[in-house]
């Protein structure tokens, strides 16, 4: 069994008007790309989605999204992103997509996510306080997530003590500083001891300069949104 992830998928399938076809030629026709490349995945694998799954305002607004997902290979696992304005209470959500029959579907925030191949836990993350424009709401909501990180740590390392896994945190925004820096996040994620990868995602197009992969203090990055991707899971482990 594999490990796959994909952020990004920004489906529309309720909300035709919002397709992110409207930015250009890298997202024509995505959703049928994204179904079609999401065959590399097995049925028994984990498939992660870090954030901004569906343009939905209202959970209940996004069953054909759901349904999209939901028919993807492999046990989805899904933190939330920015843009996922129609996030609630997990457990609530959980119980409403398990009783439409999305049943390969986990929505997860903060705490773990325990199988057979990794220990997953994530949050959404938010922008970073060297950014122009960060207003105090913003600084209010960064440290807020920052918090959630602190959870989502603690409970990676509650669920797996020995680290006989490997353990893998999904969030949302990049988890470092402008050009590659350290900042808050990093050092919290690079500074437990406890992750062995980090996925992000939210960057796109141009945005994709910013991106920054590879290994640190022990800690492999991994940018997966899906128009980076070019709309084909990466395998992480």
């Amino acid at each position: 069994m594999a490990v796959y992830a994909m952020g990004d998928l920004h489906l529309a399938l309720d909300n035709p008007e919002k397709t992110m076809e409207v930015f250009g030629d890298s997202w024509k026709d995505y959703m049928n790309r994204i179904r079609e490349n999401s065959s590399v995945v097995g049925e028994d694998d984990l498939y992660l989605l870090p954030g901004d799954l569906s343009w939905a305002t209202y959970l209940e607004q996004a069953d054909k999204d759901f349904e999209f997902i939901n028919a993807l290979p492999g046990k989805k696992v899904a933190t939330r992103g920015n843009h996922d304005y129609w996030w609630g209470t997990v457990s609530k959500m959980n119980k409403i997509l398990a009783g439409k029959g999305f049943d390969s579907i986990t929505l997860l925030k903060s705490d773990a996510y325990v199988s057979g191949e990794a220990v997953v836990a994530g949050t959404r993350g938010w922008k970073r306080l060297e950014d122009v424009g960060v207003t105090a709401e913003d600084v209010k909501i960064h440290n807020r997530e920052i918090e959630r990180l602190k959870i989502c740590l603690d409970s990676i390392h509650k669920a797996d003590p020995e680290h006989k896994l490997p353990h893998i945190l999904m969030i949302h925004f990049p988890p470092y500083g402008r050009n590659g820096s350290s900042c808050d996040c990093s050092d919290l994620i690079e500074g437990s001891g406890e992750v062995d990868i980090c996925l992000y995602g939210h960057l796109h197009g141009r945005a994709h300069a910013q991106i920054i992969e590879g290994e640190r203090s022990g800690v492999k990055y991994f940018c997966v949104a899906a128009d980076y991707l070019k709309y084909r899971p990466l395998r992480v482990l």
